[in-house]
């Protein structure tokens, strides 16, 4: 629309000057060097506007035979550099797909065509660790911090290395380069954590999880959760030197991140009662069973009072699993308890509810003991057994990652390492 405009408006004054002329007619006269020339005013600019077009065409082609081995010669690098990217996009699929002497002979092409080793360090440390040529390729991502654009990478390549060879001091120097430039990477933040957790430099862990919360590389939950267990591992670590007061402070803090964390639970009774609390000890086991039940809390909580005979102990029991009394765990607690105080109908109205939640070994067990105890059934017993036999295993500490089970609780799981991956359940059946 602007453009039609604009043609109507330069039309409209080529006609104007045209009438103008054409009203205020006249010639123009030159004399110079005996030349005599008269014409009329519109042939006298028709001729000006030819020469002056004359002279731009001669300008521009004398400028255009000037550039032309310039442009000749940045075509020549035009072709050169897609040559070259080409080799070097080719080599990163060849080394993608494990192509070893694919890779090299590609790297080599790229790096010649394109004459930066910045770029093609990559494709040939790529190619060199195909080679199992460690050393070659550590050169290549050295080579890459030298330019802003590739330095990343270059990082992160040295940092796998590093953490292929357990070279923890290295690697985490490493990561903290690596997040000057790139300062929310999620994988970074996570990884610097788990390093400062290793080496259980407690003040850089807890600073990690407020970043990364601060990035949104982790969501709050988490962040409390996190900040739970460092505070658990802390305890631990005080209680080892048996520093109860100090195994207290902790305690109470990791509980109130997550009051779900049983390992926080039980360090923080046992410290309670360790200062002589054991009214602060038991409501802590409560409140952490109302949570989560398991086995372990049952235990402490039954070690308050050793000295219980078996009816005062179901009765305190009672009180324990009243936060979660639907709970399988919750009836299997109280039928052993049952059990022991020779209260055959409680307890086998409780095992029967324990095997309608979970049908596990336990409850099967249990009840072929009741069998025995209350009517001397071997038969029943039996039968109770061989249910047992084909029942799914009791739950324990399972890790999510890698599914093999734990009798107790760690943060990181002793099989595989991973962190906070325990989780109480019931194992997976292998063949």
């Amino acid at each position: 629309m602007l453009r039609l405009l604009a043609y109507a408006a330069l039309v409209a004054l080529l006609v104007s000057g045209a009438v103008w002329l054409a009203d205020h007619p006249g010639t123009v006269m030159v004399e110079w060097l005996g030349w005599h020339l008269e014409t009329p005013v519109p042939l006298a600019l028709g001729a000006l506007l030819i020469l002056t077009g004359a002279l731009i065409f001669v300008w521009r082609l004398l400028a255009g035979l000037v550039r032309l081995p310039g442009h000749w010669l940045d075509g020549l690098r035009g072709r050169r550099l897609r040559r070259g990217y080409q080799a070097l996009s080719d080599g990163l699929a060849a080394a993608a797909g494990g192509d070893r002497r694919e890779a090299a002979r590609l790297a080599g092409k790229a790096r010649k065509l394109l004459a930066d080793p910045a770029l093609t360090s990559f494709l040939s440390a790529q190619s060199a660790q195909l080679a199992g040529d460690g050393e070659t390729a550590r050169d290549h991502f050295k080579a890459m911090l030298e330019r802003p654009e590739t330095a990343a990478l270059g990082l992160r390549g040295l940092l796998k290395q590093a953490l292929d060879r357990g070279d923890d001091i290295a690697a985490a120097d490493l990561a903290g380069r690596a997040r000057l430039i790139s300062p929310g990477d999620g994988w970074l933040l996570e990884l610097q954590y788990r390093l400062a957790v290793k080496a259980a430099r407690w003040p850089e862990a807890q600073a990690l999880i407020a970043e990364a919360k601060r990035h949104k590389a982790i969501s709050p939950q988490e962040a409390k959760r996190r900040t739970a267990l460092m505070l658990t591992a802390r305890a631990e670590a005080a209680a080892a030197d048996g520093l109860w007061t100090e195994v207290q402070s902790l305690g109470k803090r990791a509980v109130a991140a997550d009051k779900g964390l049983t390992a926080a639970a039980l360090l923080l009774a046992r410290a309670y009662g360790q200062l002589q609390r054991p009214r602060a000890a038991a409501a802590v086991l409560e409140q952490a069973w109302s949570h989560s039940p398991a086995p372990a809390l049952a235990e402490a909580y039954t070690a308050l009072k050793p000295e219980d005979e078996p009816l005062p102990r179901l009765r305190r029991l009672e009180k324990l699993v009243a936060g979660k009394a639907d709970a399988a765990e919750s009836h299997l607690v109280l039928a052993e308890a049952a059990l022991a105080a020779k209260l055959w109908g409680q307890a086998r109205k409780h095992l029967l509810e324990a095997v309608s939640l979970r049908p596990s070994q336990t409850p099967y067990r249990l009840l072929a003991q009741l069998e025995r105890q209350e009517y001397k059934n071997e038969e029943a017993a039996r039968a109770w057994e061989a249910k047992r036999s084909e029942a799914q295993p009791d739950p324990t500490w399972v890790c999510a990652d890698c599914g093999k089970p734990s009798p107790d609780w760690h943060w990181a799981c002793p099989h595989c390492g991973e962190l906070d991956r325990l989780v109480f359940g019931t194992p997976k059946l292998t063949a």
